[in-house]
């Protein structure tokens, strides 16, 4: 089949204008083969030391073979998005997912996303545009992420709203605005990421086109005998050597966030932190990527959380912080604005003293949460009747959380507050409450490069031949690096990406293959 430009992915079959450099300029250009690291070729002396993973097909030409058009690596909401979009587009798929269940990342989720123009938003009467929900995910990270990647989820998620229902998944819209969102546009699917799922797997089990491969644990991907192109991936099926031969192959194998040694080298700030993540979020898939050329970006980015309870190791409610609650730490101080978004505030407790922080608040706040009787029977909530009462639940210095107590209620009065936050309570008096915090990590928002089509990169922009990518293994456009994040984002781009890159992956052939880039017409076009 033919290439598809930005529009016909994107658009469906709408033609556009759109900027498209082959793979074959693009080398004319390119660092001379010393410089960019060209491998020795197959069957010389020094070709089994040239990858650590990666091996040659006449390699694997002993193992257990199966072959397909498509291969997807990672069962996650990406690779399930993957798996789908591919066989709509006539394509036979081998979906290999290391852990013995489906779901990845996407399975822990809230299930939610911001969408733009859907029938929840019409049916609400909220007024929207796609150039206003881009510049509310670009703000927290300063506006340093690839502008073409939030351009198209935004641009598509009407359109994955609309193709995950018709896959069973059932969204509603969030009646509440959103922190960090200028619209009602936060979307939710029945009973979050497990309904999600729970959805777009059976709609996968009910699609002939589609092989599931659980507990098939890939160890590398396969390239051709003659030159640095992915012709599948080999692995462990049980005690069985298994390769995997397709047209072309999707990565979606997920982010580092499970594995130590990658988190220390990114994400140091966030070694601490309770790991709610996948279980398979061990980023092989990205040093498989890498170690053929692939560019890496935004390898320090990473979605935080910081209120997971110690005492009862849940994720507790960030409202109670919003609606007048401070955090101090086993000090006695506070040490940051409490209002904010709860991935940015993640690194700030876990730099206290032992990784703690203590929420404390009122029965103002108290009136607000649905979540306080939950944790009142779970026994995990710390009760005062005065701040050198809560200072010796919580074991701090009665002195100085008497003081740091005294210093926010002069601000509530003066209405300005030291850390210059906003939506200060009312008030902030007796009796008080507090509950054990720390932060937590839920996944990392970096890895390989990959164009709107989900074509994985090397740094002169060149495509790895038969190799596309989404999800958490690619780069993300929450920040460059740290825990800016807008809620959504993680989701949303493993949903858009992982349809985009099954479609690609299902209709293009790897020596043709071209570069999609969004044109500055394109983007102005939602200015």
């Amino acid at each position: 089949m033919g290439n598809l430009t930005r529009r016909d992915l994107l658009k469906g079959l709408a033609i556009g204008s759109v900027t498209v450099a082959s793979a074959g300029a693009l080398s004319s250009c390119a660092p001379s083969d010393k410089e960019a690291g060209e491998k020795p070729a197959a069957g010389s002396s020094q070709e089994s030391a040239a990858y650590k993973y990666a091996k040659r097909q006449s390699d694997v030409a002993n193992m257990q073979q199966t072959e397909t058009d498509v291969l997807v690596i990672g069962g996650g909401g990406a690779g399930i998005c993957a798996a789908l979009s591919a066989a709509e587009q006539g394509a036979n798929v081998v979906l290999c997912e290391k852990m013995s269940v489906l779901g990845g990342a996407t399975m822990l989720s809230s299930g939610k996303i911001p969408a733009v123009g859907t029938k929840q938003q019409t049916d609400m009467g909220e007024s929207d545009s796609i150039g206003a929900c881009v510049m509310d995910i670009m703000r927290p990270n300063n506006y340093s992420v690839r502008p073409d990647l939030v351009y198209t989820v935004t641009e598509q998620s009407k359109d994955i709203v609309e193709w995950t229902e018709s896959h069973g998944a059932v969204w509603t819209i969030d009646a509440a605005l959103y922190y960090g969102q200028t619209a009602h546009r936060m979307h939710t699917t029945n009973d979050a990421g497990k309904g999600l799922t729970d959805a777009l797997i059976a709609s996968m089990g009910e699609n002939s086109a589609i092989t599931q491969m659980l507990s098939c644990e890939i160890l590398g991907l396969v390239l051709a005998d003659d030159e640095d192109a992915v012709v599948g991936a080999y692995g462990k099926n049980g005690r069985d050597e298994v390769a995997f031969i397709a047209k072309n192959t999707v990565l979606a194998s997920s982010g580092f966030a499970n594995n130590a040694d990658m988190l220390a080298q990114y994400c140091p700030e966030a070694v601490d932190a309770f790991k709610m993540v996948a279980p398979g979020a061990t980023g092989e898939g990205i040093l498989w990527a890498q170690e053929l050329g692939a560019e890496l970006q935004n390898m320090g980015a990473y979605q935080g959380h910081a209120f997971h309870g110690v005492d009862n190791d849940q994720t507790l409610e960030q409202g109670i912080a919003n609606n007048g609650g401070i955090i101090v730490n086993q000090e006695g101080n506070r040490f940051m604005s409490e209002y904010g978004g709860y991935s940015e505030l993640s690194p700030h407790v876990l730099a206290q003293t032992d990784h703690i922080a203590y929420l404390c608040f009122t029965d103002t706040q108290v009136e607000k949460s649905v979540k306080f009787p939950e944790w009142e029977e779970a026994g995990i909530v710390m009760k005062a009747g005065s701040a050198a009462e809560l200072a010796a639940a919580i074991g701090a210095d009665a002195a100085t959380l008497e003081k740091t107590i005294a210093e926010y209620q002069e601000a509530i009065e003066k209405g300005e507050d030291k850390f210059n936050r906003a939506h200060l309570p009312a008030g902030f008096d007796a009796p008080y409450y507090a509950l054990k915090i720390t932060g937590e990590i839920r996944h990392t928002q970096g890895g390989m490069a990959t164009d709107v089509a989900g074509h994985v990169l090397r740094t002169d922009k060149s495509l790895i031949k038969g190799l596309y990518a989404a999800g958490g293994c690619t780069e993300g456009f929450s920040s460059r690096g740290g825990a800016a994040y807008m809620s959504g984002n993680g989701l949303i781009q493993a949903l858009v990406f992982g349809k985009i890159a099954g479609a690609a992956a299902a209709t293009e052939d790897r020596e043709s293959a071209t570069l999609t880039e969004w044109t500055k017409s394109d983007i102005d076009a939602y200015k």
